[in-house]
Protein backbone atom coordinates (compact mmCIF):
# COMPACT_ATOMS: atom_id res chain seq x y z
CA UNK A 1 0.00 0.00 0.00
CA UNK A 2 2.54 2.41 0.88
CA UNK A 3 4.71 1.59 -2.31
CA UNK A 4 2.13 2.65 -4.74
CA UNK A 5 1.68 6.31 -2.89
CA UNK A 6 5.43 6.40 -3.28
CA UNK A 7 5.19 5.78 -6.92
CA UNK A 8 2.68 8.28 -7.25
CA UNK A 9 4.29 11.20 -5.38
CA UNK A 10 7.34 10.29 -7.38
CA UNK A 11 5.55 10.65 -10.69
CA UNK A 12 3.35 13.92 -9.55
CA UNK A 13 6.66 15.43 -8.49
CA UNK A 14 8.30 14.43 -11.98
CA UNK A 15 5.74 16.01 -13.91
CA UNK A 16 6.09 19.24 -12.33
CA UNK A 17 9.91 19.43 -13.91
CA UNK A 18 8.82 18.63 -17.18
CA UNK A 19 7.76 21.76 -18.31
CA UNK A 20 11.50 22.89 -17.19
CA UNK A 21 12.97 20.44 -19.59
CA UNK A 22 10.70 20.35 -22.27
CA UNK A 23 10.72 23.67 -23.48
CA UNK A 24 12.40 24.34 -26.87
CA UNK A 25 15.85 25.82 -27.12
CA UNK A 26 15.50 29.80 -27.30
CA UNK A 27 19.14 30.22 -29.80
CA UNK A 28 17.18 27.80 -32.43
CA UNK A 29 15.65 29.34 -35.90
CA UNK A 30 12.65 27.09 -35.35
CA UNK A 31 11.32 28.93 -32.46
CA UNK A 32 11.08 32.55 -34.75
CA UNK A 33 7.22 33.06 -35.66
CA UNK A 34 6.75 33.48 -39.32
CA UNK A 35 6.06 37.36 -40.77
CA UNK A 36 1.82 36.72 -40.21
CA UNK A 37 3.11 36.95 -36.83
CA UNK A 38 4.80 39.48 -36.55
CA UNK A 39 3.39 42.42 -38.28
CA UNK A 40 4.46 41.08 -41.56
CA UNK A 41 8.16 41.38 -40.69
CA UNK A 42 10.51 38.16 -41.58
CA UNK A 43 12.92 37.74 -38.41
CA UNK A 44 15.27 35.93 -41.03
CA UNK A 45 15.82 38.79 -43.70
CA UNK A 46 19.00 39.96 -44.08
CA UNK A 47 17.73 43.42 -45.26
CA UNK A 48 15.19 43.55 -41.83
CA UNK A 49 18.04 42.09 -39.59
CA UNK A 50 20.75 44.89 -40.67
CA UNK A 51 17.84 47.78 -40.21
CA UNK A 52 17.04 46.24 -36.46
CA UNK A 53 21.06 46.62 -35.82
CA UNK A 54 20.32 50.32 -36.79
CA UNK A 55 17.52 50.78 -34.41
CA UNK A 56 19.01 49.08 -31.20
CA UNK A 57 22.18 50.57 -32.11
CA UNK A 58 20.53 54.15 -32.58
CA UNK A 59 17.67 53.80 -29.92
CA UNK A 60 18.78 51.48 -27.27
CA UNK A 61 22.68 52.00 -27.88
CA UNK A 62 23.88 55.06 -26.47
CA UNK A 63 22.82 54.94 -23.00
CA UNK A 64 21.58 51.23 -22.60
CA UNK A 65 22.36 48.36 -25.08
CA UNK A 66 25.74 50.14 -26.68
CA UNK A 67 26.74 49.87 -29.76
CA UNK A 68 25.32 46.65 -31.63
CA UNK A 69 23.77 45.33 -28.85
CA UNK A 70 27.41 45.14 -26.72
CA UNK A 71 26.24 46.82 -23.05
CA UNK A 72 26.23 49.71 -21.45
CA UNK A 73 24.25 50.40 -18.53
CA UNK A 74 22.11 47.64 -19.42
CA UNK A 75 22.69 44.09 -20.40
CA UNK A 76 24.70 43.12 -23.31
CA UNK A 77 22.01 41.50 -26.09
CA UNK A 78 24.77 39.49 -27.87
CA UNK A 79 24.72 35.73 -27.58
CA UNK A 80 21.45 35.61 -25.93
CA UNK A 81 20.24 32.75 -26.58
CA UNK A 82 17.50 32.98 -23.58
CA UNK A 83 15.36 35.18 -24.78
CA UNK A 84 13.05 34.45 -27.80
CA UNK A 85 11.29 36.51 -30.31
CA UNK A 86 7.99 36.73 -28.57
CA UNK A 87 9.63 37.89 -24.82
CA UNK A 88 11.72 40.49 -26.15
CA UNK A 89 8.80 42.00 -28.30
CA UNK A 90 6.59 41.92 -25.21
CA UNK A 91 9.50 43.96 -22.94
CA UNK A 92 10.16 46.57 -26.20
CA UNK A 93 6.64 46.93 -26.04
CA UNK A 94 5.59 47.86 -22.28
CA UNK A 95 9.32 48.35 -20.64
CA UNK A 96 10.60 46.45 -17.66
CA UNK A 97 11.26 47.16 -14.01
CA UNK A 98 12.95 44.87 -12.01
CA UNK A 99 15.73 44.80 -9.44
CA UNK A 100 15.42 48.75 -9.35
CA UNK A 101 16.47 49.04 -12.99
CA UNK A 102 13.81 50.45 -15.56
CA UNK A 103 13.48 49.53 -19.15
CA UNK A 104 11.45 52.56 -20.63
CA UNK A 105 8.16 50.84 -22.48
CA UNK A 106 8.61 51.81 -26.70
CA UNK A 107 5.21 50.70 -28.03
CA UNK A 108 4.23 54.05 -27.65
CA UNK A 109 7.46 55.73 -29.61
CA UNK A 110 7.84 53.04 -32.43
CA UNK A 111 5.21 51.41 -34.29
CA UNK A 112 4.79 47.17 -34.05
CA UNK A 113 6.88 47.01 -37.33
CA UNK A 114 10.09 48.48 -35.73
CA UNK A 115 9.57 46.81 -32.49
CA UNK A 116 9.77 43.67 -34.79
CA UNK A 117 12.41 44.90 -36.67
CA UNK A 118 14.50 45.27 -33.79
CA UNK A 119 13.59 42.13 -32.73
CA UNK A 120 15.11 40.33 -35.82
CA UNK A 121 18.09 42.60 -34.84
CA UNK A 122 18.58 41.37 -31.42
CA UNK A 123 17.84 37.55 -32.46
CA UNK A 124 20.50 38.10 -34.99
CA UNK A 125 23.07 38.73 -31.94
CA UNK A 126 22.62 35.08 -30.75
CA UNK A 127 25.65 33.78 -31.99
CA UNK A 128 27.54 37.05 -32.63
CA UNK A 129 31.31 36.61 -32.98
CA UNK A 130 33.24 37.43 -29.68
CA UNK A 131 33.00 40.80 -28.46
CA UNK A 132 35.45 43.66 -29.37
CA UNK A 133 35.66 46.59 -27.60
CA UNK A 134 34.09 50.29 -29.41
CA UNK A 135 35.20 53.53 -28.85
CA UNK A 136 33.86 54.02 -25.19
CA UNK A 137 34.89 50.47 -23.91
CA UNK A 138 37.76 49.20 -22.77
CA UNK A 139 39.15 45.89 -23.41
CA UNK A 140 39.10 43.39 -20.46
CA UNK A 141 42.24 42.66 -18.92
Amino acid sequence: MIRPMLRRGTLAALLTLVPFFSIPAAGADEDLPPPDKTAGVDLRDPAVIAKGIEIISGTCGGYCHGSEGRGGKAPSLRNRTDLTADMLHTTITFGRKRAGHLMPAWGGALSDEKIWTAVAGIVSLRHADADTPTENQTPAH
